[in-house]
């Protein structure tokens, strides 16, 4: 048999949807389609598919929430994993063990009702812990290190790795996850370390939280946070967005919100098409530089190929 014939094989037996649009399953609701689209809700469902799509020689893509992922319009060759594993458990004291697939928002407020405090800040995060980890997310001074004990990975041979928080190199909105030694491992599960609290208060902060995120980001469709702060010394992407002048500017269906200046969001979805949201992304970044100096660094992750009409 070919590898392609051994991929389609292979993803006959997971299930695999083929040219499943990606626009389905990204917070923007923008993305060409997938080669091979698969849905894995069990931790060694997720590995077992992981170990397939390697040994097929293909390329292999991980998405979780699909939240701060912009995918092209010519979508992504071979497997898309769409990772729905969400089992959290308590190994010990104020430890637990988490899929990477759970959801910021869910893990906030089911560990606060377990009387765990930590993830507060996290409820108002829409995507997944493992998609969160390469960028270390965060919010409102508190960042995924400042919790992590380890990590459960498959390497790119496979393999199953563990790592602690001093080898994966996490700083602001970076890790070797993502541009280090460790690209290529996908994270399957984390380890946090959270401590006692009182449940209703913890309850009450997630409330405050979750209201705060209400009142300062849009909402709709969007890529989310788009770009990097420049700096501790430095204004922020927003401050620098506003002053600029680049509230409320569009390009197709892409543009700044008017409500925060770092959110560019979809405002017409049945025409909406990435090339759009990269033009805007370039423009801002342009516009910037001319008139700060600074140059702005996506947070986004931009994913796949371009359409061929672009």
């Amino acid at each position: 048999m070919t590898r392609s014939q051994i991929l389609q094989a292979l993803m006959q037996e997971l299930g695999a949807l083929h040219a499943e649009p990606l626009s389905r399953h990204t917070f923007v609701q923008v993305g060409g389609p997938a080669e091979w689209f698969v849905v894995v809700r069990e931790r060694q469902a997720l590995v077992d598919a992981i170990r397939a799509a390697r040994c097929s020689d293909t390329t292999l893509t991980v998405l979780g929430a699909g939240s701060n992922v912009l995918v092209r319009d010519g979508g992504l060759r071979g497997v898309v994993l769409k990772n729905e594993t969400r089992s959290c458990r308590r190994i010990g004291g104020e430890l637990i063990e988490v899929d990477s697939g759970m959801r910021f928002a869910a893990l906030a407020r089911s560990t606060a009702r377990a009387g765990l405090a930590g993830l507060e800040w996290a409820a108002g995060i829409p995507g997944a812990i493992g998609g969160g980890l390469p960028t270390n997310a965060g919010a409102y001074g508190s960042e995924l290190s400042d919790l992590l004990v380890s990590i459960s990975t498959v390497s790119p041979d496979g393999d199953i790795a563990t790592f602690g928080p001093d080898e994966l190199g996490l700083s602001y909105r970076d890790s070797s996850l993502r541009s280090g030694e460790l690209q290529g491992h996908i994270a399957v599960s984390l380890t946090l370390q959270l401590r006692q609290g009182d449940v209703y208060s913890c309850l009450a902060e997630i409330d405050r939280v979750e209201a705060l995120r209400k009142s300062n980001a849009p909402t709709g469709p969007s890529l989310g946070s788009t770009f990097k702060n420049p700096g501790h010394d430095q204004p922020t992407a927003a401050q620098l967005i506003d002053q600029a002048g680049l509230k409320g500017r569009r390009i197709g269906a892409a543009q700044i919100s008017n409500k925060h200046a770092n959110y560019i969001l979809n405002v017409d979805v049945g025409h909406a098409r990435a090339v759009d949201f990269l033009a805007l992304i370039s423009l801002v970044q342009q516009q910037i530089a001319e008139q700060s100096g600074i140059r702005l660094e996506p947070e986004i992750a931009v994913l796949g190929e371009e359409a061929n009409d672009e």
